[in-house]
């Protein structure tokens, strides 16, 4: 094979070869090389080969020039046939002669009539050659066993990747033994064994210790067949079996855990490529086993983008699988992933993952409703929570409330008040209270707040119906007058009813006649019986206030009762009135006498009389004495008519004091004039009125 040499380690163990006989059993074939041009095909499949193997590469540095019109010809006539790469390890690496040879026709098909390529492992052709200056070693390619190892599963598991088949590996007994030393763990490939006896025998001699048996016994190297005559080591149907079909072949990447929100799921990635049909995106099927020892399968195209794998194989980038499979509980899982091929299927690696923290929270969205006092309205809302990842613990429940006025709001809610109904031992229940302002359709979200995830508990909305507003009466309204004063007095009654026992307040809105506005708050607490004794409630109700005036005119007054209840309707107009402030009537008043007396020497004017204001008539106003002496000076002096004269309060029809009993001293003789005058105490009086004048001598 190769280039002729013997696959044994030099003469001393070189063996007669012949070409005249066959083994007794299995499958006749013949490999051959450029050495062998012009093969007579057909003849050799008269002769009784069924399969042939033709040289493609060799090193890194030649490709066999007949190889085309070989690989073809021997199809042409029937037979089965595969390519070989006779290797040189000191020229290059494996991979790289792997890649070499399969770009040179050394690939494989699953096509039932392509062989599986093979590896031509033997000894140096050039063993104490110089070539091209070169020294070309000793016939172990002056190289380690170890490293001659080490390069065959280079090229072994390259060809794996590229292809899907493990190379056959042609080599001798005892060249594999004395250069490779004869190491384990090649039995997955297929041997072929270069063995030549003396004489005709059916034994190919002593084995090499990855193998139990042989593939292909390379029995001659001289005929009956052209080039090296071999035997395959079966009947026909195993050679079939042999050439097989082109597997499918893939990395199984990653298997890991994944989170989406409240949804866990396990990440299986990886490529998967079906070499009989390359150009093909072809399935990956993963089987899952899942803590409860459920297997359960799912099919994925392995059409993902994968560049690395195209680069390294040339298949193409579309070959890679990445896809998630939901989960629902923590545990130990297993999956293993199955490249799918059109014509058999390879399990490209079994994984196990420990997955945690998979179960997502739960709970209930029990109760939107609400809790009304005569104070306050809150919204409640009750349910319960667990965080199934940490079911020691309480948690929490996270509530969204949207009110009318489309505002939303978020509060955390603790999971922590006992539900014997979900768990007798561990508190996992909310029942909260959300103050609210106004009334209107409230829109409340909750979710289950977990270590991990959350979980949407579901949405519910509850109407909150207002309060009714306030009820109430606008009685009066009057003009009262006070010394110095005008006030528009206001009367009436409000009760909210739905804090029957609170006394609410009640607004009072002033229109002036000057067009000007003004407002003014009061309480309406003051007793009212009659309304308590008529709408059968409690508490103190009443208004009646007074509210100044500084001019004459028209007033427009209105009264507002206001709502002490949360959520009322609104306030309620209690009505309006307007009153007119007029000029108030002059003081009226006499003089009844004026009169000059002496008490202990000291002479004065006794003035009497009365005097009131019509518009305070139970007030005892001023009267003012004005004395004009004899030498022209005008003196006055201020008094109150505060003693009684029942004789005018009777001529009137009033009550009060109104007299007045005057005394002004006397400091010089002649004539004295004393004048009387009614001073008014109403806001808007016209003025003081003369009530008389008297002229006295002295």
């Amino acid at each position: 094979m190769g280039q002729g040499l013997s696959a044994s380690t030099g003469a001393a163990r070189a063996l007669i070869t012949q070409g005249t006989w066959t083994p007794t059993f299995g499958v006749q074939g013949l490999d051959v090389s450029a050495y062998q041009p012009g093969v007579d095909w057909q003849q050799q499949w008269t002769m009784g080969a069924r399969f042939a193997y033709v040289k493609a590469t060799e090193g890194n540095y030649y490709k066999n020039p007949l190889f085309g019109a070989q690989y073809g010809g021997s199809r042409s006539v029937g037979m089965m046939r595969g390519a070989y790469h006779y290797a040189n390890p000191s020229a290059s690496s494996g991979a790289d002669q792997a890649r070499i040879f399969v770009q040179s026709g050394g690939g494989w098909t699953g096509d039932g009539y392509t062989l599986p390529p093979v590896l031509d492992f033997e000894g140096n052709p050039y063993a104490g050659q110089t070539i091209g200056g070169y020294y070309q070693g000793n016939t172990c390619y002056d190289m380690s066993p170890a490293a001659l190892t080490a390069w065959a599963r280079d090229f072994s598991n390259t060809m794996q990747a590229m292809t899907g088949r493990l190379p056959v590996i042609y080599t001798g007994n005892y060249w594999w033994s004395d250069c490779v030393g004869n190491p384990l763990g090649f039995g997955d490939n297929p041997l072929w064994l270069a063995s030549y006896p003396s004489s005709a025998s059916n034994s190919a001699g002593p084995i090499p210790a990855s193998w139990s048996s042989y593939g292909i016994w390379q029995y001659s190297e001289s005929g009956p067949y052209t080039g090296d005559s071999n035997v395959w080591n079966g009947d026909y149907a195993s050679l079939q079996r042999f050439a097989g079909v082109r597997l499918p072949t893939g990395s199984f990447d990653e298997l890991s855990q994944v989170r989406s929100g409240s949804e866990v799921s396990l990440r299986v990635r990886g490529w998967a490529v079906d070499l009989s049909q390359p150009q093909v995106s072809s399935q990956v099927h993963v089987y899952v086993t899942d803590p409860s020892n459920v297997t359960t399968g799912y099919a994925f195209p392995s059409d993902k983008y994968r560049l690395d794998v195209n680069q390294a194989l040339g298949f193409g980038s579309s070959h890679g699988f990445d896809n998630s499979i939901r989960i629902t509980k923590s545990g130990t899982y297993k999956a293993c992933a199955y490249a799918i091929g059109r014509f058999d299927n390879t399990l490209l690696e079994c994984k196990t993952f420990q997955a945690f923290g998979v179960e997502p929270p739960v709970g209930s969205f029990d109760v939107l409703g609400q809790v009304r006092t005569s104070s306050n309205v809150s919204l409640r809302l009750s349910g319960w929570a667990i965080d199934q990842a940490n079911a020691a613990s309480a948690t929490w429940a996270d509530a969204y409330v949207t009110g009318p006025d489309g505002k939303t709001t978020g509060y955390r809610l603790t999971a922590n008040k006992a539900r014997a109904d979900v768990n007798a031992s561990v508190a996992y229940g909310f029942d909260s209270q959300i103050a609210i302002a106004q009334a209107g359709t409230y829109s409340a979200c909750l979710y289950a707040i977990g270590q991990y995830s959350n979980t949407a508990l579901g949405c519910k909305q509850f109407t909150v119906e207002s309060n009714p507003a306030p009820t109430g009466s606008y009685d009066t309204l009057s003009v009262v007058q006070t010394p110095g004063a005008a006030r528009l007095q206001v009367t009436g009654w409000t009760l909210d009813r739905t804090a029957p026992a609170a006394s609410t307040p009640v607004h009072i809105y002033v229109r002036s006649p000057d067009g000007s506005n003004f407002g003014y708050a009061f309480a309406a607490d003051k007793p009212r019986p009659d309304v308590n004794q008529a709408i059968g409630t409690i508490g103190d109700h009443g208004f009646n206030v007074q509210i100044d005036v500084v001019r004459t005119g028209t007033y427009s007054v209105c009264a507002y009762a206001i709502p002490v209840a949360p959520l009322s309707a609104g306030n309620t107009t209690l009505g309006c009135t307007a009153v007119t402030v007029s000029q108030t009537p002059a003081p009226l008043g006499y003089v009844d006498s004026a009169r000059i007396q002496s008490l202990n020497g000291q002479a004065s004017i006794a003035v009497d009389g009365w005097t009131f204001d019509p518009a305070i008539p139970a007030a005892s106003n001023p009267v003012h004495i004005y004395v004009t002496s004899p030498d022209g000076n005008r003196t006055g002096y201020a008094f109150a008519a505060d003693r009684s004269r029942p004789d005018v309060n009777k001529a009137f029809g009033i009550g009060g004091n109104h007299g007045y009993s005057t005394f002004t001293p006397l400091t010089q003789r002649g004539p004295y004039t004393v004048c009387a005058y009614g001073i008014g105490i109403a806001e808007f009086g016209p003025g003081n009125p003369l009530l008389g004048c008297k002229t006295l001598s002295y």
